[in-house]
C-alpha cells in the first residue's frame, strides 16, 4: 500500500493477480509454456531442438523474453516475445558461452539486448532494429567469467563469477562486481567477501544490487564434496560497497534468486548433495533475514497429503502466493501453487522439462 502525504486523496493500490505464467522448458522439448492464472489451458512455443538448447533459466522484460544457449549448444540468444508468441534466433561471437541476456534498452523500434560471454571475459551488446540484421559490439575485460550484468548511473555493472569457466568451471576466488564507466577509463571492482559460484547473477532494486551465487562443490567422486553453501550479497551501489551478506542453510548448494511481486527475494537451491531435493528460501530484501514457516530456513511446501514439494525454481505473485515448477515421471513439468499460508491450492500440467518460471 502507498499513500500521499497527508489524509487527503489517499492512493491506495491493490495487489492484482498475474496476468500470466510463463515456464521454460529446458531439455527434451524445449520452449517456453504459457499459463493463465486459472483453468488448465497452456500454450506451447518451441524455440529449438534439444541438440542446440541447454539454457538453465530466462529473462522476463515486460513481454520479451531472453535466453541464451552456451558454447556445447551454438552460442544463440533467443528474443521472444510473450504477446504474439513468437521468437528470433541470433548468432553470438562463436564459442563466447553466453551465461545470460538482459534488455538495456528498447523504444521506438531499436532494441539494445546484453549477453554475458563466459568464455570471452566480455560483454557483448546486441542492436537490433525492427527485422534488421542485428549487429553485436563488446566491452572487453569484464571479469574472468562474467554471467550478468546491469545499467546504473551511466555505467556498465558486471557480476563476475571469477571461476574458469573456459574449462572445468572451478573457481578462482570471490565473486565481483565490476562497474565499467560509460565514459572514462577508471574502473571499480566490489569483491564479495566469501561469496563463491561459478554461477552469479543480479536483481537491482534503486539504488541496490542483491548479487547472488550458488556456492562451491567437487563433483570429481561421489559423495559429492560441497565447499561453500551460495549466498546473497546486498550492495550500495551509489556508494560502492557491500551492506550486508547472508549464507543460504548450511549444506544447500545454489542459490538461483528471483523478486517475488511481493517484494521478498525468492531463491531456488538443493536442500543437498545427496537427494539434490529442490527447495525455496524467502527473504526480506531489508536485512536479508529469511521468512520461513518451519526450523530449517527453507519455506515448507507440502501438498495435502502432507508430502514435500520438489521444487526446483519459485516465485511469489503479488498476492504473495508461491508459484513452483515440480517435475515428475518423464521429467513432465507441473506448476504448483501455494497459498500465501503455503497450502498447495492449484496443480497444472506445464509442458516438460521445466527449468525456469516467471510470473508476468
Amino acid at each position: 500500500m502507498f499513500a500521499a502525504c497527508g489524509s487527503d486523496n489517499p492512493t491506495v493500490i491493490t495487489p492484482q493477480p498475474p496476468r500470466g505464467i510463463v515456464v521454460l522448458d529446458g531439455f527434451i522439448q524445449p520452449g517456453l509454456t504459457f499459463l493463465g492464472d486459472t483453468g488448465t489451458a497452456t500454450t506451447k512455443l518451441a524455440l529449438a531442438p534439444a541438440t542446440e538448447f541447454d539454457a538453465g533459466g530466462f529473462t522476463l522484460e515486460r513481454d520479451t523474453v531472453l535466453a541464451v544457449s552456451s558454447r556445447g549448444a551454438g552460442d544463440l540468444l533467443y528474443i521472444a516475445d510473450v504477446r504474439t508468441s513468437t521468437f528470433r534466433r541470433i548468432q553470438l561471437p562463436t564459442r563466447s558461452n553466453p551465461s545470460r541476456a538482459r534488455l538495456f534498452r528498447g523504444s521506438n523500434g531499436q532494441t539494445l539486448i546484453a549477453a554475458a560471454l563466459r568464455d570471452s571475459s566480455a560483454i557483448a551488446l546486441v542492436s537490433v532494429v525492427g527485422s534488421g540484421t542485428p549487429t553485436i559490439t563488446r566491452i572487453g575485460n569484464a571479469g574472468l567469467c562474467p554471467t550478468d550484468m546491469f545499467v546504473y548511473d551511466n555505467a556498465t555493472w558486471v557480476v563476475d563469477a571469477n571461476s574458469n569457466c573456459r574449462s572445468n568451471y572451478a573457481v578462482q576466488g570471490d565473486v565481483r562486481l565490476i562497474r565499467i564507466p560509460n565514459t572514462g577509463s577508471t574502473r571499480d571492482t566490489i569483491v564479495m567477501t566469501g561469496m563463491r559460484g561459478s554461477g552469479a547473477s543480479a536483481i537491482v532494486l534503486g539504488d541496490v544490487a542483491f548479487i547472488s551465487a550458488g556456492g562451491d562443490a567437487s563433483f570429481a567422486s561421489f559423495p559429492y564434496t560441497l565447499l561453500n553453501s551460495g549466498s546473497i550479497a546486498k550492495v550500495d551501489l551509489r556508494n560502492r560497497r557491500v551492506q550486508s551478506t547472508r549464507g543460504m542453510p548450511s549444506g544447500s548448494y545454489g542459490a538461483s534468486t528471483k523478486l517475488g511481486l511481493d517484494g521478498f527475494l525468492y531463491v531456488s537451491l538443493y536442500e543437498n548433495l545427496s537427494a539434490f531435493a529442490g527447495r525455496i528460501v524467502k527473504v526480506r530484501t531489508d536485512d536479508l533475514s529469511f521468512v520461513s514457516n518451519g526450523t530449517s530456513g527453507f519455506l515448507e511446501l507440502r501438498t495435502a497429503a502432507g508430502d514435500a514439494v520438489n521444487c526446483g525454481s519459485g516465485q511469489a505473485d503479488a498476492l504473495g502466493r508461491v508459484h513452483c515448477l515440480v517435475n515428475g515421471t518423464g521429467s513432465a513439468t507441473s506448476l504448483v501453487v501455494f497459498t500465501p499460508g503455503f497450502v498447495e491450492t492449484r496443480r497444472v500440467s506445464a509442458g516438460q522439462g521445466g527449468v525456469d518460471l516467471a510470473i508476468r
